[in-house]
């Protein structure tokens, strides 16, 4: 049809051909069908396309570098877990191996003889049972301190909601100690004292922890295992690298036995780990009712702060064997606490006696004295009257069996010219702080269950085999 547009406008129909259409301008037809034709001022300028495809491509980049990271971190931690970090472990150790080095190292001898110095050994143990009926939970921390010419032992103990601790210092100059009595409540006691002394009969060491019912034998139970296996061929035994449960997980080698003790139906798991120069770490001891850690180390041993204020009013620390008299010649003995030994200045040798007030409770009354010179140089004449005896002259004799001083060993002798036979009195020593007494330094109560744990170690030794 002549006149007929073209569908897009821009030719006519001249009834034969298509003419271009010269009566119309026609715009051309923009490719991106949402661009948006400019804009009149205070219009916006809108391209939704372009932003939204700016801001997924960002988003997917830090999606995919979060996941890079992820896999990345995982894939280190797994390398360094199963693959570096037991790399870094020491070797294991033989059978064989483990007993040499135990037999290379310092024993409690060599401790008590004072060859060992700056030594500390720390042990933790959680003990549960069953008492009357109720759960029983103690909780324990004991620490042990040594050098040539000192020692150290801490004790704290935790039942239910009760505390008890001691603190004992022993050097070449002085006894001290710090108690904290039930200090859960709110009756708890503190005791600090100290007393100067000449020296001690061996080593602070030995005198110290021999006297002490916590059994300082734990830190020693490599030793006792070291013989278990020696004596027990066909004895567990068990190396691998491990670290050591202690605050630092230091990387060990561990070597584990399993025994049982005479009388128990129970295994205990001995764990022993040694670090990388093949030094003994520490030991742990398990069953279901005990957890035990064993703590060793070279540490230096110094006095506490608590000894500088303690109290010095105390008396000697010692006992009189047999002290009681039941007749008026006599000899006994004297023994002196950690067999320390004191100076003979202002020291009495005593016949006395106790006093009892309406709570039952006693005073030591000195009722007759000799200086500790005069008693040691052919002694001290005193008069003594009785109601039914009559009158008798007694002389006080004393015999510094070391020539140091006041020791373990010495004795005090008494002879009467009349009669033999004395009632209610004791022989003893006092100063200017009171008649000497054997003094308990012990944690409250607690030292039977202590001594308990100490044979369960000891048991260790001559132990069954699996």
């Amino acid at each position: 049809m002549v006149g007929e547009l073209s569908p897009d406008g821009n030719f006519v129909w001249n009834g034969t051909a298509w003419e271009p259409n010269t009566a119309t301008s026609v715009q051309p037809v923009s490719q991106n069908v949402f661009q948006l034709e400019p804009q009149n001022n205070g219009e916006i300028d809108w391209n939704p396309v372009l932003e939204k495809s700016e801001k997924g491509g960002k988003a997917k980049i830090v999606a995919m570098s979060i996941v890079g990271l992820l896999l990345v971190s995982i894939t280190s931690w797994l390398l360094y877990a199963f693959v570096i970090d037991g790399m870094l472990f020491p070797d294991d150790l033989t059978k064989d191996e483990f007993i040499k080095i135990v037999e290379n190292e310092d024993g409690i001898e060599e401790l008590y003889s004072g060859e060992t110095d700056d030594w500390r050994c720390l042990i933790e143990y959680t003990l549960e049972d069953e008492f009357d009926g109720d759960s029983l939970t103690l909780k324990t921390k004991l620490e042990y301190y040594a050098s040539k010419d000192s020692a150290r032992a801490k004790t704290e103990l935790q039942i239910y909601f009760s505390k008890y601790s001691n603190d004992i210092w022993i050097d070449d100059k002085q006894i001290a100690w710090h108690i904290d009595d039930d200090c859960g409540s709110d009756d708890c006691e503190i005791e600090i004292g100290k007393i100067a002394i000449e020296g001690v009969n061996s080593t602070p060491a030995k005198e110290l922890f021999t006297n002490d019912s916590a059994g300082i034998d734990w830190c020693f139970i490599h030793q006792s295992v070291a013989e278990n296996l020696t004596n027990n061929p066909s004895q567990s035994f068990r190396s691998e690298g491990e670290r050591f449960p202690d605050e630092d997980g230091e990387r060990a080698v561990k070597i584990e036995t399993k025994q049982l003790i005479d009388g128990e139906d129970e295994e205990y798991t001995i764990s022993i780990y040694f670090d990388e120069e093949n030094k003994i770490l520490g030991s742990k001891i398990t069953n279901s009712t005990f957890d035990c850690l064993v703590i060793t180390s070279s540490k230096s041993n110094s006095e506490p702060d608590w000894v500088k204020d303690a109290a010095t009013d105390t008396p000697m620390m010692l006992s009189v064997g047999s002290g009681w008299m039941y007749k008026g010649n006599y000899t006994t003995t004297l023994y002196t606490q950690y067999n320390a030994t004191y100076a003979l200045d202002g020291v009495d040798v005593v016949l006395y006696s106790k006093v009892y007030d309406e709570d039952y409770n006693y005073t030591l009354e000195v009722n007759y004295s000799v200086d500790i010179e005069t008693a040691i140089n052919g002694g001290g004449v005193f008069n003594h009257v009785d109601p039914y005896y009559g009158e008798a002259n007694c002389t006080l004799s004393y015999n510094d069996t070391g020539m140091v001083g006041v020791s373990t060993g010495d004795t005090i002798s008494m002879s009467c010219d009349n009669y033999d036979w004395f009632s209610g009195f004791s022989l003893g020593l006092a100063n200017s702080n009171g008649v000497a007494e054997e003094k308990s330094l012990s944690v409250p109560w607690v030292s039977p269950m202590f001594t308990i744990i100490a044979l369960l170690g000891a048991a260790l030794i001559v132990s069954k085999r699996e």
